[in-house]
């Protein structure tokens, strides 16, 4: 019996030191310690009188800025940045890496991977008058369908230019991978049968075949040298259709077709971003509670909050050795919340005013 109250001290001694120690960490260590990495910026240049190891840097710094850029504004809003300070993006930086640097034939040649401090960068951009998105990278089925007017007749797999050479340049800001449907007969023919309605039919039948509820119909028809692309788009439960015209854009030459698969893409990353976009002036309280005694699970309670991009702050409230309660800003609405929570594993009860993670 006095080992047992013994013991039962101890624990709660320990989850009340663990608690504490976990409200110090929680009261400085919230959502503003989490960085954009940007990978892969390639710099080479000439080894000679000229060189600097400063302006080599800076160059860096630029060019992963613009990358950064490139995945989180959409591409009618890039122009209200078109130009910025170098040390104004230097003051963003919370670390860099300098990888691969070698001296060959002359020729200075490194990788850089800059780690960029999100919410310095969100107030940034934010005061260029845009809503910045999170660069989340994006799986999707995608089946593009060349659509001859004049014969009205279709190109599907591997006749179809679009199908055969998307894939081939992808850019290193692009956050849309596209999955493109092996060569299927039963596909031919229902596209074939419904020629005359494709804008109007629901492709579910297609759709189907790749358990996903997720995909872009990209209805390509082409007129002499005009295009026209009619697209069925759904992210995240979200539909919509999109349609651009491309006028004279000569014959499909690669470099051509290189150019327009580009422009297309365009399009598809625009929306991604704007399913994506992050309101700030949205702030959303939220007061949520969890068991104490779940060490590991606060802990990675608490990761998961410095993960999410709409998280601008979170804090301990209180804590015992019953409960920990959080207080958690979150720049969207209540359902996106629990979406987000849910897809990493935690289920939140919202019966009550302050909710509980189960």
């Amino acid at each position: 019996m006095f080992l047992n109250t013994n013991f039962l001290s101890l624990k709660k001694t320990y989850i009340i030191f663990f608690l504490a120690v976990l409200f110090i960490i929680s009261t400085n260590t919230d959502a503003y310690s989490s960085n954009f990495k940007v990978s892969n910026v390639e710099i080479k240049v000439p080894f000679n009188s000229n060189f600097q190891k400063k302006k080599i840097i800076d160059k860096a710094i630029k060019l992963a800025f613009q990358k950064l850029l490139s995945m989180t504004i959409s591409s009618d809003e890039m122009d209200k940045i078109s130009s910025f300070n170098v040390d104004e993006i230097r003051n963003l930086i919370d670390s860099f890496n300098i990888k691969n640097e070698r001296f060959k034939n002359n020729i200075y040649n490194a990788t850089f991977e800059v780690n960029f401090n999100k919410q310095n960068t969100f107030l940034f951009i934010e005061k260029k008058n845009i809503f910045p998105s999170t660069p989340n990278v994006k799986k999707i089925i995608f089946l593009p369908i060349l659509v001859n007017s004049s014969s009205q007749s279709l190109n599907i797999f591997n006749q179809n230019p679009f199908y055969t050479d998307w894939n081939l340049n992808k850019k290193n800001y692009h956050l849309i991978d596209y999955i493109l449907p092996s060569e299927d007969i039963e596909i031919v023919e229902i596209l074939n049968k419904n020629i005359n309605i494709l804008e109007e039919y629901n492709f579910n039948k297609i759709i189907n075949k790749y358990n996903t509820d997720e995909y872009i119909i990209c209805l390509i028809y082409r007129e002499k040298n005009n295009f026209k692309i009619f697209s069925k788009i759904k992210f995240n439960n979200k539909f919509k259709i999109k349609s651009e015209i491309f006028l004279n854009e000569n014959t499909l030459s690669p470099k051509n077709l290189e150019k327009l698969i580009d422009k297309i893409k365009l399009i598809f990353e625009d929306e991604w971003k704007q399913v994506n976009k992050i309101n700030r002036s949205v702030k959303l309280p939220i007061n949520l509670t969890m068991s104490s005694s779940e060490y590991k699970k606060n802990i990675k309670f608490e990761k998961f909050l410095s993960s999410v991009d709409q998280v601008s702050k979170y804090s301990i409230n209180s804590f015992n050795n019953i409960n920990v309660n959080y207080k958690i800003i979150f720049n969207g609405s209540p359902k996106q919340f629990l979406n987000i929570a849910e897809k990493n594993n935690f289920l939140i009860d919202t019966d009550e005013s302050i909710w509980k993670v189960k």
